[in-house]
């Protein structure tokens, strides 16, 4: 339970990546982490419509050859049912994007630093 705890994150709107204070102007840094998070969210937004593609694209591959392995198996329809459901989930597995690696917080990260802070954490990782 506590490793699940650990992979939960803060909502984007939130994210505030951690700066060194002595190098930020606090307005300045507000202003910039409002303009950023914008560009966060927009790609978030567009990580996560892609993302569902891609599962579902990934989930009737696996339907598939999940369904024609479990009937090339044996002779019973419960081979290919079997085999369709092991398949779908194997493809929503498969789905690998941005989301799941902390791209939108990385995003932000790199445009608060081209906006001239100094950002103290792991791209991301706020």
């Amino acid at each position: 339970m506590l490793s699940l705890a650990a992979c939960v994150q803060e909502p984007l709107a939130e994210y505030r990546p951690v700066v060194d204070p002595a190098k930020s102007n606090p307005a300045k840094f507000e202003r910039d982490l409002a303009s950023c998070r914008n560009v966060g969210l927009t790609a978030e937004a567009a990580y996560k419509k892609r993302q569902e593609q891609e599962m579902a694209q990934n989930m009737i591959a696996g339907i598939l050859v999940g369904a024609i392995a479990g009937a090339a198996i044996g002779d019973s329809s419960d081979y290919a049912a079997a085999g369709a459901v092991y398949g779908a989930g194997a493809g929503a597995v498969a789905t690998d994007t941005e989301l799941a690696q902390g791209g939108p917080r990385r995003i932000i990260d790199r445009c608060m630093a081209d906006r001239g802070h100094t950002i103290l954490n792991d791209l991301g990782k706020g």
